[in-house]
């Protein structure tokens, strides 16, 4: 099966799950959400690669009348090597805290950031390479809080170690219901 298709599959079906328990997540300190964008490939990792995608389901946890908070993520990227077909995909999935700026306005900015579980998988000619690294994010966005829904857009670095030497910048779009 296409890697793209079983992806945007799952996110899909993940997503109408997510939305379907909105109003139990309405009432609950932990919300779940779904991301999309850009991801920019940076430092030497990026110098033979072009700008890429990544898809995301996330779970966003609110400690009451406090700023910190706590996120899960799990994300797909795809990045393209520039003058051929080759595509690297990177798996993910991170835990992260979340410190949030309290204005007391719908607009909130943040700082994020923690540890995660890397797999990155391309195909060179006729051989597979797969590797599983450990790393970490940092990074900060704006959340956009409304009653029942909140949207957000932010950036953040990954850092993956490894051989491969990743470094990747998603640019990202979310909403949490």
């Amino acid at each position: 099966m296409n890697t793209a298709r079983h992806t945007w599959s799952l996110a899909i079906t993940l997503g109408l799950a997510a939305f379907a328990s909105a109003r139990s997540a309405a009432q609950s300190p932990a919300r779940f959400g779904l991301a999309a964008g850009v991801t920019a490939p940076v430092s030497g990792y990026g110098s033979d690669k072009n700008l890429g995608y990544h898809l995301g389901l996330l779970v966003d946890v609110r400690i009451p009348a406090s700023i910190l908070g706590f996120r899960i993520d799990g994300a797909f990227n795809e990045i393209g090597y520039s003058g051929n077909q080759t595509k690297e995909d990177i798996w993910l999935v991170n835990a992260s805290a979340e410190l949030k700026v309290p204005t007391g306005r719908v607009v909130v900015p943040y700082a994020i950031g923690g540890f995660g579980i890397y797999n990155s998988h391309r195909t060179l000619f006729l051989a597979n390479n797969s590797s599983t690294d450990p790393g970490f994010n940092v990074g900060g966005g704006l959340r956009f809080e409304r009653h029942d829904v909140t949207t957000f857009v932010e950036a953040r670095y990954h850092k993956v170690s490894g051989e491969r030497g990743i470094r990747i910048l998603p640019i990202t779009f979310g909403i949490l219901f």
